[in-house]
């Protein structure tokens, strides 16, 4: 089976991933911690939606046998204690004859169950698509922790040589001695310790500070960030964070910082801490994008008609797809004769054609943004820029 937080590398097997009709994608909002958890909320629903699946399938001419047999290893994660009790925000479940794959995900998604002739995937590139990520440090003079994150999480970093607070850099009871011991590093040959020339006769507690921070900054631009661009933000009381600014020869730390000791916070508070911070960088993009469809608003070269914009996305035209979160257009493209189908209202063979360009976009290395309907251009449920 296998949980596990989807991937770009996952979403491009998926969508490539040749297997028989029917293959059913089930998505539900789930919950980590509370009564939800307790009462088993997610479990319930989850029955419920593969109950919802038994019917279309069998609506569809699948006998009730066959029906079982596909659904067989769905049915059997209610039985699963521990991985109900091991969720994020959101989970989605792929089933197709052969094939059995959950993974969860880091924000809620609109429940849906889809049965068609391949995975319905649109819901995903919010996770996928975005390439923006940001680094965040957070620092004491007792402790120091590095992460790398993005739009829906925070990861810890292993830095070889990062400092863990004042005293692995400056070993007090040599405060005077013209070469101050770090163990973890490397010096002379066999040594398996690291001395760094700071020099005799330093003033006070502030230039310890300096020093301390200097090799933190220098460690990381080492190690990191030497030729990154992505913002940094701070987290540390508030004149280490000055002291830090001062010091630091990385260009990209973002204005605001986080004020106060965070040693023993974990990544989820701290997610949500700097999530605030960073929004508007993860905004950039989706306004680039934005504001390059305008400006050729008057040119062929965008649209925001499903009858163009389908087929296109097929014969490898799209450069930047704009779609709906959670919109459907239903219908049906068959390529062989460039005849594409369009229904007010979903009937039983169709796919949803949103899902349909986005998959395509995708794979033919065009981007791929969702948005809210208030963001979309011309009110439309789907919108592109043509690479020709």
């Amino acid at each position: 089976m296998g949980i596990g937080i989807v991937t770009k590398e996952d979403f491009t097997a998926l969508a490539t991933e040749k297997l028989p009709a029917p293959c059913i994608s089930i998505y539900l909002p789930t919950h980590s911690s509370g009564v939800e958890v307790n009462e088993r909320h997610d479990l319930i629903v989850f029955k419920n939606l593969l109950q919802e699946a038994n019917r279309e399938l069998i609506s569809k001419g699948m006998p009730s046998h066959k029906v079982e047999a596909l659904l067989k290893p769905a049915t059997a994660l209610l039985g699963d204690e521990s991985f109900w009790s091991n969720l994020s925000e959101g989970l989605v479940v792929f089933v197709a004859d052969g094939f059995f794959k959950t993974f969860t995900l880091p924000q809620p998604v609109k429940q849906e169950v889809h049965v068609n002739a391949a995975f319905h995937l649109s819901p995903l590139v919010s996770f996928v698509g975005s390439t923006e990520y940001f680094y965040l440090l957070v620092f004491s003079k007792n402790a120091a922790a590095f992460y790398k994150g993005d739009a829906f999480g925070l990861w810890p970093m292993h830095i070889s040589g990062l400092p863990q607070g004042m005293n692995d850099v400056i070993h007090f009871e040599e405060k005077s001695a013209r070469k101050l011991f770090r163990g973890g590093g490397t010096a002379t040959p066999g040594s398996g310790a690291s001395f760094h020339g700071h020099g005799s006769g330093l003033a006070d507690d502030r230039e310890y500070i300096i020093q301390y921070l200097t090799e933190i900054d220098q460690t990381l631009h080492t190690e990191v960030l030497a030729n990154e661009r992505a913002p940094l933000v701070l987290a540390a009381v508030e004149y280490m964070v000055g002291a830090y600014r001062q010091v630091s020869s990385y260009d990209y730390i973002a204005e605001q910082a986080i004020i106060g000791n965070y040693d023993h916070e974990n990544a989820g508070s701290l997610f949500q801490r700097v999530r605030k911070i960073i929004a508007p960088y993860f905004k950039e993009r989706s306004k680039r994008a934005l504001d390059n469809y305008y400006n050729q608003l008057a040119t062929p070269r965008t649209s925001s008609m499903p009858d163009r914009i389908i087929p296109a996305s097929f014969y490898k035209q799209i450069s930047d797809l704009f779609v709906e979160k959670d919109a459907h257009i239903w219908g049906s493209f068959d390529a062989h004769s460039n005849k594409l189908v369009v229904h007010p209202e979903r009937q039983q063979h169709d796919e949803c054609l949103i899902n349909f360009a986005v998959v395509n976009t995708l794979s033919n290395g065009g981007d791929v943004y969702v948005l809210d309907t208030e963001q979309m251009p011309k009110k439309a449920v789907i919108a592109a820029v043509m690479r020709y």
